[in-house]
């Protein structure tokens, strides 16, 4: 792995311990990539002191074959930025490798080793008939459970509940498959299938919102922000958010569907309304936008439904009712009354998107379940 580092507004005495850390740090890089790592592997970046104030800026770049990687960190100590913007490019390195290798499927360890276990114990006729049973099951509602999925995940991520680092829809639908997987001999009989992995993949993202929660509040606030802020125009932060895992963000304007078939008028007309639904949607208590999706967009039962929202079926239409009463005012403030007059809720909320689950996933899926 080639290397190239500079030092910005550092005394020599400092500059000196920075390259012992920043050699030290390579070597556990290089460890990481193991078989990866080659000439073409290069490692850029920079360290540098505010002008006026005790803070420190850390920023790297790993160009691998196909991928860049990229951090940035600030903080109060030069030591402790390296550290940290190390390790920060340490976590996407091994999550690249896991993905290269298709761990995602099975990435949390002690499911792994529970799954193994139970694996072990069937004969591979009841394991074998079990699996192919599992996946002519889930197979049918691939694609209705990633829309929904990449629906969620677009909502919290306007709302700044969860960045898009850190979760990506087919790191939840891996989760919600594997779980149902797991939980497929205590299936509920009352649930349809659609249901049941939805009320999983409700539960993999409401532990993810949780995390997020957590590590936001694990930030220390004390410290005041720079009265001036550094410099952050240069290349270096220009590439930075150009390669930071940009096909992992999910906006509102993803989840409407392709209208380039329409006539420009009409095509501009009906993505302005579909955006405002959805910033509307995203608007609404969590509560109130499954009341809705659930019924309007996946079709469900209005009893199933009840299950996932958490509420009684005789309270669910007031839920439905007080969501779409929201909703209705919200629209018409932001689009003409002439544009909604004529249209129900379900009209406007039960759009058909084109996307489908990526072939690449639906394959590995379909290895794991499909075959011993």
């Amino acid at each position: 792995m080639k290397l190239r580092f500079s030092y910005k507004k550092i005394d020599k005495n400092g500059k000196k311990a920075l390259k012992e850390t920043v050699r030290a740090q390579k070597e556990a890089l290089q460890e990481i990539l193991g078989s990866l790592d080659s000439d073409a592997v290069q490692l850029e970046g920079r360290i540098e002191k505010h002008p006026r104030k005790p803070l420190y800026r850390a920023r790297l770049k790993l160009r691998l074959p196909g991928r860049t990687l990229a951090a940035l960190e600030e903080a109060e100590e030069a030591g402790a930025v390296l550290h940290a913007v190390f390790a920060e490019l340490r976590r996407q390195l091994e999550r690249q490798k896991h993905l290269m290798k298709s761990d995602h499927l099975w990435k949390r360890p002690r499911r792994r080793a529970e799954l193994r276990s139970r694996l072990k114990e069937a004969t591979p006729a009841d394991e074998e008939s079990r699996r192919q049973e599992y996946l002519q099951l889930i197979d049918p509602h691939l694609t209705a459970l990633y829309h929904f999925i990449r629906r969620e995940l677009a909502y919290h991520q306007a709302l700044d509940e969860l960045l898009p680092s850190e979760i990506g829809a087919d790191e939840v639908l891996d989760a919600v498959v594997v779980r149902g997987w797991e939980r497929y001999p205590e299936r509920p009989a009352h649930l349809d299938v659609l249901p049941w992995l939805t009320g999983i993949a409700l539960e993999v993202i409401g532990e993810e919102l949780e995390r997020h929660r957590a590590r936001e509040r694990s930030i220390a606030l004390e410290a005041a922000p720079p009265e001036t802020p550094m410099d952050v125009t240069d290349d270096f932060d220009t590439e930075y958010y150009e390669y930071h895992e940009p096909e992992e963000v999910i906006r509102l304007e993803d989840l409407i569907p392709d209208l380039s078939s329409a006539e420009p008028e009409t095509a501009e007309a009906l993505w302005e309304r579909n955006l405002a639904v959805q910033k509307a949607l995203s608007r609404l208590p969590r509560r109130w936008r499954h009341a809705l999706v659930l019924a309007d967009v996946l079709e469900m039962a209005p009893e199933e439904i009840a299950e996932l929202v958490g509420v009684s079926a005789e309270r669910l239409p007031q839920v439905r009712e007080c969501a779409e009463g929201f909703m209705r005012e919200w629209l018409e403030q932001q689009l003409s009354e002439e544009e909604i007059a004529d249209l129900t809720l379900q009209d406007l909320l039960a759009l058909p998107l084109e996307e489908t689950v990526p072939e690449t996933l639906q394959e590995q899926i379909r290895r794991k379940f499909g075959s011993a």
